[in-house]
Formats: C-alpha cells, structure tokens, sequence
C-alpha cells in the first residue's frame, strides 16, 4: 500500500503529518487580485464588500501559515506499538482504545475504554480552542481523538492498516457498525 503522498508502501510505525497546502495557497493568493481591486472602487457597496472579503482573505491567510507551521512541526502523531502518541509527547496505549469507527466526513473516531480519558487531536489556529474541539468532538463523535485524513498526509486506508499492525486487534468499524474493509 502506498501512502498518499507517493513515499512508498507503509511499514513500521506510521508518522503523520499535516497535508499539504500548495493549492490553498495558489487560490488565496488568486483571489487576493481580485479581492484588492473591489476594495479601491468608489461604489460604496462594492468597497464595503471588498474590504469584508479583505477581512475573509486575511483570516484564510493566518490559517494558512499555521498550516506551513504544521507542515513544518513534523509529526503530528505517531501510530507504533506503544499506540498513538500526539506532537505533545503524550502517548494513548492501545488498552485505551475500545474500538476505531469511521464517521461523518470521513473521520476515524478512536473510541476509548470505559475508563479511559484520550487527548484531544486539533492541530488548531489558536491553542486555546483545543478545548472547545475536544468538548464538541466527544459530544458529537464520543472522544476527542478524531482523525479527518483530508487534513493529514496519510489517507484513512494507511491509518487503519496502522491500527491493525499495531492495536492488537481493536475493532476497526464503519459508521453502520460492519468491519471497515478499508
């Protein structure tokens, strides 16, 4: 199996990183010409939204540096045989792990033991809000520790060959409750 950045089949531990940005970047910076030019017109209503979609592209461009921070940062999580270890150094055992489910928008949810507590996942904008996704993702999802491949460098196919190398036979199931064949 190839990872999805094209470095070849995946054996050991699995280290995953943040995507890549190329094309988000590309398409801010394109639609940064055409943003700049509506906010110089002397038509009010076409200034007043100029400057709004100004304050649109501004936001887009600090998440997109804190992406490149990320992509610089390295790992981001590291799947082995101890379990998944987070860029914190914190390390959640596969005893911690009841199950990995598939879920809505083609997130894996990591399930924990009854009394287990994982960390929350959120390679965020502003690291205060880590505990506001973490509080959101347990009430919608059941944990904190949610995975969105689209983000990371490693497809959903590469982390559930990782789950099963590693957790020890941990039910990997999709959101109908059937084995992830993926």
């Amino acid at each position: 199996m190839k990872r999805r950045g094209g470095s070849g089949p995946v054996s050991g531990p699995l280290e995953i990183k943040a995507g890549g940005t190329g094309w988000q970047l590309v398409s801010v910076l394109s639609s940064a010409v055409g943003v700049t030019r509506l906010a110089r017109e002397h038509n009010h209503v076409a200034a007043v939204a100029g400057w709004c979609l100004m304050g649109l592209l501004l936001a887009v461009l600090l998440t997109a540096a804190r992406m490149v921070r990320l992509k610089a940062q390295g790992a981001l999580l590291r799947l082995d045989d101890a379990g998944i270890t987070g860029a914190d150094g914190r390390t959640a055992g596969w005893g911690e792990i009841a199950e990995v489910r598939e879920v809505k928008g083609n997130g894996l949810a990591f399930l924990p033991a009854a009394p287990a507590e994982l960390p929350v996942f959120a390679p965020v904008l502003f690291p205060a809000s880590a505990r506001g996704v973490a509080r959101r993702r347990t009430e919608r999802f059941g944990t904190p520790l949610v995975l969105f491949p689209v983000a990371l460098d490693a497809s959903k196919e590469d982390i559930v060959a990782a789950v099963r190398r590693f957790g020890g036979g941990i039910p990997v199931t999709g959101a109908d409750g059937q084995t992830l064949t993926a």
